[in-house]
């Protein structure tokens, strides 16, 4: 090879290289599955061909991001909040507002829905408006029952009371081996993974506990409730080691006379130093989505509140649900506005606004990030299972 092919040829794996840069500026959307109703929370599986997405008619489906089949994942009787899969990619754990952790075969082999065969369709006008009537007629679907759209339906292992009242959360821990939850009945719960037993309960919480996650190092256990308060639990002893204020991530509603706050996701750094948490601050009226979503970023090892991060307009009005760490060291967070619009944002750690905004068609209720770190799956409110790119 010549000297001038060699440089033709590094020039082009250069520009190659160029082209397969991930590039947050340069995010769209690639695809996406729709549902009859809004979509509460998502999680994609290692592999990347599954995602998960739970739904306001209590059901979870799960879409083969592929061939867009989908199946019907029955078995909670409430909306499902949180979506966690175990380290080894094969189980899937659902946390009910009716207080119930599912256990579900993330591969399982799902049971097809046997549909009656479809009439052709009729021709002469009478007819067709006779067939618009039965349509407009249609019951909504009933508490459970799959949408006609679903190919099959897939029962779940095991359904577990976990909580008195709404699982707010699961999350599995570093090893693998044991997982936690949290919910309304102020608890956390330290789980085995293989019997299923709770092997620890830690109480303390004087309020609703929103969100939990383990440290990278895996020795200890954050827990963010209603009122911002976060704590640090020592998994060994199983005590309360310390106390961080996060009540900047809440307020009162004095419309409503309610507390409102509470961390929807926690997330550390690979490092561990820092943890972010989606939420809300500035609470005006609650109900009416009239608050500023935010993520709030913490030092771990200091203790405290760092900044929060938030629109570049400084007071985007709704929830930010989901958070993430990008291993190139930005912060991706994902909102549902007060509409029915959402966004993504994404920010340096060190800079409050986001040196991106990404605006999506249905409200950001869940996201999570593929493996390849290239790709962003969200549940959106329009009922839409998106997949971007960037």
């Amino acid at each position: 090879m010549s000297d001038q092919e060699k440089k033709a040829e590094a020039k082009k794996d250069e520009t190659e290289t160029k082209s397969d840069k991930i590039d947050p500026t340069k995010i769209k959307k690639v695809s996406e599955f729709a549902h009859d109703c809004p979509l509460t929370t998502c999680r994609v599986e290692s592999s990347g061909h599954y995602a998960f997405a739970g739904a306001e008619d209590s059901n979870v489906y799960r879409w083969d991001l592929e061939s867009g089949e989908k199946v019907a994942l029955i078995g909670h009787e409430s909306w499902i909040r949180h979506l966690e899969i175990s380290a080894d990619g094969k189980w899937l754990f659902t946390s009910g507002w009716d207080g119930q952790l599912g256990i579900w075969e993330v591969a399982g082999q799902a049971t097809p829905i046997d549909r009656p065969k479809v009439e052709e369709a009729k021709t002469d006008e009478k007819a067709k408006k006779e067939d618009k009537k039965k349509e407009e007629k249609k019951p909504e679907r009933l508490l459970n029952e799959p949408p006609e759209d679903a190919a099959a339906t897939l029962a779940p292992t095991r359904m577990i009371v976990a909580h008195d009242g709404w699982v707010r959360a699961c999350r599995m821990s570093p090893d693998g081996k044991t997982f936690a939850t949290c919910g309304n009945d102020k608890l956390i719960k330290i789980w085995d993974r293989e019997s299923l037993e709770v092997i620890a309960t830690y109480a303390g919480h004087e309020r609703h506990v929103w969100h939990v996650a383990f440290h990278p190092a895996g020795k200890e256990l954050v827990s963010f409730d209603l009122m911002g308060v976060v704590k640090v639990w020592d998994l060994e002893s199983g005590k309360e080691v310390r106390t961080i204020d996060g009540g900047i991530m809440q307020g009162y509603d004095n419309k409503f006379a309610a507390d409102m706050g509470g961390a929807r996701e926690i997330q550390f750094n690979s490092d561990g130093e820092l943890f972010a948490c989606s939420g809300i601050t500035n609470v005006r009226n609650a109900f009416a989505g009239v608050q500023t979503a935010v993520v709030g970023l913490f030092d771990y090892k200091a203790g405290k509140h760092l900044r929060l991060l938030g629109d570049k307009g400084g007071d985007f009005q709704g929830i930010c649900w989901g958070v993430r760490f990008h291993p190139e060291g930005y912060i991706i967070g994902s909102a549902a506005s007060r509409g029915s619009s959402g966004v993504i944002w994404f920010w340096k750690p060190d800079n409050e606004k986001p040196f991106h905004t990404f605006k999506t068609p249905g409200g950001v209720r869940g996201m999570d990030m593929l493996a390849d770190n290239r790709r962003l799956v969200t549940a959106e409110n329009d009922g839409k299972l998106r997949v971007y790119t960037m």
